[in-house]
């Protein structure tokens, strides 16, 4: 009775620690934040602007990007056309918004044809593993081993320049590197204690794939498509620079570069604006994806 006494008292004068004391939960705003890094605000910032700027190009722009203004060939930036003109009339500022479309459509369908494929090859390669991953490697190889322009030039020439030719053709290219990202982690997520239990209850693969390898292995495919829409930029400009883009008069910021390289001496605008965006767009896929790396895998949080 004395030692239930004594205990009572106790916990009736202990004080009752604060939530602040006890540590509130972090919310989900808080989490948020903490994942922010310099890298990832600076890169989202300039792909608000380059979507904006793309989806919004007939309101922005001053001219028709394929009508030839009075103004005349290769007039310098004025008033009526901040950019300039090229070498046959057109405005320069209007081609380059409307030839970002092209480039970022060009990138998100070549990065899901790529990413499709990825998965189909990937994940089987990695789950299943044994004879099966060993076929699919080699394929890998063997794609690996063919130039990826040289490729992508027999197979647009064959095909014929198109937005959608050029897409699937990049996307092909980049299936292999898609598929190599998504076979690791599925390698070391279906040997984790809660595959084994959802294997034990009984889970078929589907289920186990679509529950469980997937979603933990989801972190590096993300961090590899934001950085595949940058490379597929600069490979769809050389392509479309080589005349293997999308068919005038559409614009293209690669087909803009290869046009205007010989009044580059003494127009430089003409491929000084073409020549900033592609910069520019390359740029925030790559501080985007090296910004989700470090907010996404815990390795790099606890170096900063």
């Amino acid at each position: 009775m004395v030692g239930s006494e004594f205990a009572r008292r106790s916990i009736e004068e202990s004080p009752v620690p604060s939530r602040h004391e006890l540590g509130a939960r972090p919310t989900g705003f808080t989490r948020l934040r903490r994942r922010l890094n310099v890298q990832l605000v600076l890169g989202l910032a300039l792909f608000s602007i380059l979507l904006l700027a793309t989806v919004f190009a007939s309101v922005i722009s001053t001219h028709d990007p394929n009508a030839i203004t009075t103004t005349g060939s290769l007039a310098p930036p004025q008033a009526g056309h901040l950019l300039g003109t090229d070498s046959i009339g057109r405005d320069v500022f209007s081609r380059v918004l409307h030839g970002g479309r092209v480039s970022l459509q060009v990138s998100v369908l070549s990065v899901a044809v790529a990413l499709v494929l990825g998965l189909l090859l990937g994940i089987p390669a990695g789950y299943l593993g044994g004879r099966v991953d060993q076929v699919i490697t080699r394929v890998l190889d063997v794609l690996f081993a063919f130039p990826a322009i040289l490729f992508a030039l027999v197979v647009v020439t064959i095909l014929g320049p198109s937005i959608r030719n050029l897409a699937l053709t990049i996307g092909f290219l980049y299936a292999p590197r898609m598929a190599r990202i998504v076979r690791a982690p599925t390698l070391a997520v279906k040997e984790r204690e809660f595959v084994e239990a959802a294997r034990a209850i009984g889970a078929g693969d589907l289920r186990i794939v679509s529950k469980h390898i997937l979603p933990n292995a989801s972190s590096p495919v993300i961090v590899e498509v934001s950085l595949a829409l940058g490379q597929v930029i600069l490979t769809e400009t050389a392509l479309s620079f080589l005349g293997l883009g999308p068919p005038p008069p559409a614009a293209s910021w690669g087909a803009m570069l290869g046009q205007s390289r010989q009044f580059m001496e003494f127009a430089p605008w003409t491929v000084l604006a073409p020549g900033l965006a592609i910069v520019l767009s390359a740029t925030c896929f790559l501080l985007i994806g090296h910004g989700l790396r470090r907010a996404l895998d815990p390795r790099e949080r606890s170096v900063r």
